[in-house]
């Protein structure tokens, strides 16, 4: 049976939750640095990320900035540009002349771009509103320079150009064949004479697609790229509340680290890098629950791999303990077992459980079995002899005391002139007293003991004549049983000497009879009962000596119902019966009894 209290209990679940603690704990710690380490990893490759992000688009705005400073430093687009900017034809060579110098300039833009289209359309602007496109949209158009956002900043910037933000361009939206929106990039200079005069200016543009395209190719994390003023870059568009919460955020917190994500509340890792070459700040963002999704698979496999060995580990532990436990119980059932009837057959001496600790324990065990015996011998063999040497010891009492009373009886009859009476005594005291010394042990049949006792009363009986009358009433189940020498003598003694007290005639009745495993005898006379005040001390004798255990120092005269009262205690122990009461139809009543030895009964 398993108990929570017992020995295999207490191991299975120790044992138990040691090995889940540890598995609990080296799982946690697994997850902790392989979390730890993955952040860190992160924040590396996101970091490298952000900086690759910065080199693709400072790499795009070099190639932007070169055609750029190509177109200005180059005397034939100047000169080209001079030719027809500003100038109406008034003749047809004039028209010739500005037709040719428009092909010319058309050309050399072309060449200066080259076949790999590093930018997607060249604009030329004079200050009179004309513009001169190359690219994508070759058309010539008279615009207001004016409704142009970056016009002011142009004409006001100190180091002579400017990017923009990315805008929708109207012109190229509608020569290309898709109609959709085209969000691009310009990259604007003043375009100045030979004399360092502002004649135009110069536009280059990118489209964000082409901008970014190495960077949304590459890269599986978010990519959002904003100003130093917090305008959003990339993506393209309007920019949503979640961005402007992101943008805000990495304003907030320069270089990485950790944020919450604006519409799920989810942790995502970023890192900034800033361009110095554009003013932008490119953030690469990746989120936590992606970056230990693998974690989390693994982690889950790995728990049920741990509850597969934690189930292993506490079979083996539960075997364990059954292995240690069983031979202890094995123990305690033989030492619960053991009493003073199997104590001569102790426990075997083999070695059964298989661990030496236990099977040492069991022997000794064994052994000390073998010395309780040889103990609990030599014990009751000394409470035989002491039992024995105290029940001769108050037989020796009561003899003189026996005597004593019967020599005063003679003396009486003899002062009364009793001659023939005294003769029968003194032949029924030598039967007596052959009786009382013919054998060396004190325990004798009941019957023989009544027939004495009724000798006894015959002795006492030629005294008073018939005044006295006795009688016996014996059941033939209760006359074989043992009992203590003269143990009856001395109760129909105290009922002739306080039953005569009365007017005569005098009566003393005695009853042997068996109840059960119990044995009876019963003395009963006519006379005035117990005095209390005797009958109190003789109780408060009796539970002295139930407390103590002591056998108290008996006088000759007037003991003899405490000497029977400790005999009957010292053979019978709490089994042994002892009743003083008054009878109903007045005198006294006096109770003794005792258990039949083992494996007799009534």
């Amino acid at each position: 049976m398993f108990r929570l209290n017992s020995i295999r209990s207490v191991l299975f679940v120790t044992f138990s939750g040691i090995i889940a603690l540890i598995l609990a704990i080296s799982l946690l710690l697994f997850y902790w640095w392989s979390s730890d380490t993955l952040r860190k990893q992160a924040a590396d490759s996101i970091s490298a990320s952000s900086t690759a992000v910065k080199e693709k688009l400072d790499l795009e705005y070099q190639k932007m900035d070169a055609v750029s400073q190509t177109i200005l430093y180059s005397n034939l687009v100047k000169e080209r540009f001079l030719d027809f900017s500003g100038r109406e034809a008034a003749t047809n060579e004039e028209a010739q002349v500005v037709l040719q110098a428009a092909k010319d300039l058309a050309e050399i833009l072309v060449a200066m771009n080259g076949p790999a289209l590093p930018v997607q359309q060249i604009n030329l602007y004079d200050f009179q509103g004309n513009r001169f496109g190359s690219g994508f949209d070759n058309r010539r158009m008279k615009i207001d320079l004016e409704d142009k956002s970056w016009y002011p900043a142009v004409l006001d910037t100190d180091i002579g150009k400017i990017i923009t933000e990315p805008e929708v361009d109207e012109q190229l939206r509608h020569v290309l064949p898709t109609r959709e929106d085209v969000y691009s990039v310009s990259l604007l200079r003043l375009f100045r004479d030979r004399y360092n005069s502002p004649e135009g200016i110069v536009e280059v543009k990118q489209s964000v697609t082409n901008l970014f395209k190495s960077v949304s190719s590459s890269l599986k994390d978010r990519v959002i790229v904003y100003d130093d003023n917090g305008n959003l870059i990339y993506p393209p568009g309007p920019a949503t509340e979640s961005d402007q919460a992101y943008v805000r955020q990495f304003l907030a917190h320069s270089g990485g680290g950790r944020m919450e994500n604006p519409d799920t509340g989810a942790q995502e890792l970023f890192e900034v890098a800033h361009s110095s070459i554009t003013g932008w700040n490119s953030a690469v963002i990746r989120s936590e629950q992606e970056l230990f999704e693998p974690l989390r698979t693994f982690t889950k496999m790995f728990s049920i791999l741990c509850v597969g060995i934690l189930l292993l580990a506490v079979l083996l532990t539960f075997l364990a303990a059954k292995k240690i436990t069983e031979p202890i119980a094995r123990l305690h059932r033989s030492i619960k077992s053991t009493d003073l009837d199997n104590l001569a057959a102790p426990a075997p001496l083999a070695r059964t459980s298989g661990i030496n600790e236990l099977d040492r324990l069991q022997i000794a065990f064994g052994k000390m079995g073998e010395r309780l015996h040889y103990s609990m011998e030599q014990l009751m063999l000394a409470q035989r002899q002491e039992l024995q040497a105290k029940l001769v010891a108050l037989q020796s009492q009561i003899n003189p005391h026996f005597l004593y009373n019967t020599l005063a009886t003679i003396g009486v009859m003899a002062e009364e002139g009793m001659n023939g009476e005294i003769v029968e005594m003194i032949e029924s005291l030598s039967d007596l007293m052959r009786y009382v010394s013919s054998d060396d042990t004190s325990l004798v049949e009941l019957g023989t003991e009544l027939d004495q006792t009724r000798n006894f009363l015959s002795c006492f009986g030629f005294r008073y004549g018939t005044k006295l009358s006795f009688g016996f009433e014996i059941e033939e189940a209760a006359r074989k049983v043992e009992v203590p020498k003269l143990i009856v003598q001395p109760l129909v003694e105290n009922a002739a000497k306080y039953g005569t007290k009365e007017e005569p005639p005098w009566s003393i009745s005695v009853r042997a009879y068996s109840e059960g495993t119990l044995w009876f005898v019963e003395v009963r006379d006519n006379g005035p009962g117990f005095d209390r005040e005797n009958l109190a001390r003789f109780r408060e004798q009796t539970e002295k000596i139930d407390r103590s255990g002591e056998t108290p120092s008996l006088q000759v005269g007037g003991m003899g119902l405490l000497n029977v009262y400790i005999r009957l205690k010292l053979l019978y122990g709490n089994r042994m019966t002892f009743r003083m009461e008054d009878a109903p139809d007045g005198g006294a009543i006096v109770t003794i009894g005792g258990t039949y030895p083992s494996g007799s009964g009534g």
